[in-house]
């Protein structure tokens, strides 16, 4: 009786190691009853079946996806709106996904649960999938799509991308726009707008001629944010000199000095898109946020 107390405790050891060493299994067996189980490993479980044929190798996946750790938290998950769009066969995902997503078919949704040599292995992902990790991706496969469809979308995507770029584009420069409004308010500048949106006053008008394309030009300068922060200054330096019309300078600096003569001194007023756009600048003492409109207090010095 001793002798089979202690085979039943030992039996009691080995199994409860076998399930410690297999968590991906017990997770399974708890939350994806209904799974089934591939020779390499892996399990899948579909909610709705979808519709069509399967995705084969060469086949554009397009899908959402939210990727678990088997503690619950989620590691990654594709954007609202931003569904991944990949390859298959092309090894441009996990192994896992590979060999799991040919069981999905156009409008599927399910379950892969991932042993971790199938997923990120030993390596792991940084501080967001540890060593050895199992992993549960909640899918929806939207489409499955050949070359020509492929092609179709990413032009679609293109256009779409494009026209939601211009729009952002228009939208900081009204915002921009109004800014510059109220700077010149506050700092009592009676400027002279430009349908680009640049504006410019000339406190003292100079001699001769214009600046125009092929001059060079000597020109001392400060530039300002809105705040007042100076961000560069030929304030103890030579003058900046440059050969307006050669893209040399910002797009602001190349329309707005066009209506400023030899000793003329004044101020550009001048939206982002016309500077340095969404890029932030930092370099060395200059440090300007993405999206600023500058201040440029001017002086023209010499024109050849």
């Amino acid at each position: 009786m001793k002798y089979l107390y202690i085979v039943f405790i030992c039996s009691f050891l080995v199994l409860d190691s076998q399930l410690t060493a297999q968590p991906l299994e017990s997770f399974v067996e708890a939350k994806l009853p209904q799974a089934k189980s591939t020779p390499n490993g892996l399990f899948y479980q579909l909610e709705t079946a979808g519709e069509g044929k399967k995705p084969e190798v060469g086949d554009y996946i397009k899908l959402s996806f939210v990727g678990k750790l088997l503690d619950g938290k989620t590691f990654d998950e594709s954007p609202k709106e931003e569904p991944l769009v990949f390859q298959l066969g092309k090894r441009q995902v996990i192994q896992g996904w590979e060999t799991g997503l040919v069981h999905f078919k156009k409008g599927a949704k399910g379950t892969l649960a991932l042993p971790s040599q199938l997923a990120y292995g030993k390596r792991g992902v940084g501080n967001i999938v540890p060593p050895d990790a199992d992993l549960i991706y909640e899918i929806e496969l939207i489409d499955i799509m050949d070359q020509e469809g492929y092609d179709n979308y990413m032009k679609k995507e293109e256009a779409k991308a494009r026209a939601a770029f211009e729009k952002k584009k228009r939208q900081q420069l009204e915002s921009d726009k109004v800014d510059i409004v109220n700077y010149a308010r506050k700092n009592k500048l009676k400027v002279n707008r430009l349908p680009s949106g640049l504006s410019y006053m000339i406190k003292k008008k100079g001699k001769k001629e214009f600046a125009k394309a092929g001059d060079k030009l000597s020109v001392a300068y400060t530039g300002m944010l809105l705040d007042g922060t100076v961000f560069d200054s030929t304030e103890g330096k030579s003058p900046f000199e440059f050969t307006l019309g050669q893209g040399k300078t910002i797009q602001g600096w190349e329309e707005g000095l066009s209506f400023f003569k030899r000793g003329a001194e004044g101020y550009l007023l001048i939206p982002s898109q016309l500077a340095y756009g969404p890029r932030p600048i930092i370099e060395k003492d200059i440090n300007i946020p993405g999206n600023s409109v500058l201040i440029f207090k001017i002086k023209v010095v010499e024109i050849q």
